[in-house]
C-alpha cells in the first residue's frame, strides 16, 4: 500500500507501507509524512488535513495527536473513497 497527500500546491510524500496500518503507525505517518509535506509545499503550520475516515485515523490517541500538533482537520464521510481525490491520483500513478 502507498500513503501520499497533495494540495492543490502539489504533491507531497510519497510512503510505502509494507504492514497493515494501525493507530500507531497513523501517527508516524502524520509525524514523518504530513507535516512534512507541509512545509516542503510551502504550508508551514498553516493548512487543512483531511484523511478518509479508516478506523486507525479515528483512533483516540489519533485524535490527541492531531489536535497537540495544532492540525486542523476537514470532516470527510466514512468509507467513501470515491469522494476522495487521492484515489485518482495513485491509480494515476500505478498505471
Amino acid at each position: 500500500m502507498m500513503w501520499g497527500c497533495m494540495s492543490y500546491r502539489g504533491t507531497g510524500i510519497l510512503k510505502k507501507v509494507t504492514q497493515r496500518l494501525n493507530k500507531l503507525g497513523y501517527i508516524d505517518i502524520l509525524a514523518d509524512c504530513v507535516i512534512p509535506s507541509a512545509h516542503l509545499l510551502g504550508y508551514g503550520d498553516d493548512y487543512w488535513y483531511q484523511d478518509d475516515g479508516a478506523p486507525c485515523h479515528r483512533a483516540n490517541i489519533v485524535t490527541q495527536w492531531k489536535q497537540e500538533h495544532n492540525m486542523e482537520c476537514l470532516n470527510w464521510p466514512p468509507q467513501s473513497p470515491d469522494l476522495n481525490p487521492i484515489e485518482n491520483l495513485l491509480f494515476t500513478l500505478h498505471v
